[in-house]
């Protein structure tokens, strides 16, 4: 009976490791082709602030030659699950603009690459 335990110990312990690789908070919008342009790179980082919730809006607007989004990609630098999230808030594939809200989890700061591809 005592292998039994210890056997089931390992493997919940061996469970829980696996739980937390990979958490990463990564989106991404649309679908990209073999004929799109990488339109902009962007890195938006914020610092944590105690107990509080950090948030940025980025705002993604062409003047000049107006291009077609068809892919964002927004990748989390924090790959622990404490990242933040992104959310899609205005535009996107489709359009020629995007505004995206980027917020962080409580006591928390973010990283993000944000890759923009159009036609």
């Amino acid at each position: 009976m005592k292998i039994y335990i210890i056997l089931l110990v390992i493997s919940l312990s061996a469970l829980s490791e696996a739980a937390g690789r990979g958490r990463s908070h990564s989106v991404t919008w649309g679908v990209r082709t073999y004929r799109d342009m990488h339109l902009r790179r962007e890195i938006i980082t914020e610092k944590s602030k105690f107990l509080r919730v950090v948030t940025r809006d980025y705002v993604f607007n062409q003047k000049k030659l107006p291009r077609t989004i068809t892919q964002i990609v927004i990748t989390d630098q924090v790959r622990d699950g404490n990242g933040g999230y992104a959310y899609l808030t205005a535009g996107g594939p489709q359009s020629t603009f995007a505004k995206i809200h980027l917020k962080s989890q409580r006591n928390e700061g973010f990283s993000f690459i944000i890759d923009i591809y159009g036609i």
